[in-house]
């Protein structure tokens, strides 16, 4: 069974790793245009239909004078998908000894559903699940899920239906380009998968880690920023992010890490001839 949570230290910070759900799939989704020989083997495995370890994942963040979150996952919907931690992210927080009134920020990468599922809950949605959280995101990518012309769509919904209550009551904060949330926390844009989507870079005590969001589903495409998950909106700028928030994980010397790698799955980026190389920690 997969690990539902785990707890690290970076420099003076306490990072807990938080499942939402941890199901195996296939992510043949997730290499758009590259022939499934190449990452497949690269993935250690030998059919594209092949089951692997997968997260819908959070991460807490203490010692900084703030508890905050990075993304809310996929709410209580969760339950419903029958895997290990579906839709338990409560549990996982009561585990480390949070309530979800101590929790003072939210960090969003992103509002796709399983990234801001928590924002509300009840059955109306109108209950704010961390009523004392102030809820970080960039401009962009609010402005991108309230177009008009997206209404309709599930995702636009699922956006809509988190980041509407918690806006009525004044919790959301937006910003534009890099901006520190903290002392300690700071959004890189990544666009590409959405619009304003951000990647988190923590520092305290000189050490330094990169939360990926969704510039990365997997560690190779931290090597391989071309291999463009289906998902992503604007394939090229994804693949620009990736570059991106690769050199500064290796200028850095940044532990990285990313909500739907499998819990706990930490590494160092190292420049190489011709690109990047992942090194599991």
């Amino acid at each position: 069974m997969s690990r539902l949570s785990e707890t690290f230290e970076i420099g003076g910070l306490t990072v807990a790793a938080l499942s939402d759900g941890a199901p195996d799939r296939a992510l043949g989704g997730f290499f758009h245009g590259v022939d499934a020989a190449d990452w497949t083997q690269a993935l250690g495995i030998t059919d594209a239909e092949q089951p692997v370890p997968f997260n819908f994942g959070t991460f807490l963040i203490r010692g900084d004078g703030h508890t905050t979150l990075v993304d809310t996952g996929l709410g209580a919907a969760g339950a419903a998908m029958d895997v290990p931690g579906g839709g338990e992210l409560l549990a996982r927080l009561e585990e480390q000894g949070v309530a979800p009134g101590e929790v003072d920020t939210i960090v969003h990468t992103h509002l796709h559903g399983d990234h801001c599922g928590w924002n509300v809950s009840g059955e109306d949605g109108g209950h704010l699940t961390f009523p004392n959280a102030t809820i970080h995101l960039s401009q962009a990518e609010l402005d991108h899920w309230f177009q008009p012309g997206l209404g309709g769509t599930d995702r636009a919904l699922a956006a809509r239906r988190a980041i509407v209550p918690p806006q009525a009551e004044g919790h959301v904060e937006t910003f534009d380009g890099e901006h520190a949330v903290t002392d300690a926390l700071t959004m890189v844009p990544t666009p590409g998968h959405t619009p304003g989507h951000c990647s988190v870079l923590l520092t305290s005590q000189g050490q330094h880690l990169v939360i990926l969001g969704d510039a990365g589903h997997h560690p190779v495409h931290l090597e391989h920023h071309d291999w463009i998950p289906g998902v992503d909106l604007d394939p090229a700028e994804s693949t620009r992010s990736r570059g991106k928030i690769a050199a500064l994980a290796a200028d850095r010397d940044a532990i990285v890490t990313g909500g739907h790698f499998p819990i706990l799955t930490l590494g160092k980026v190292r420049r190489v001839e011709g690109g990047y190389r992942w090194e599991g920690l």
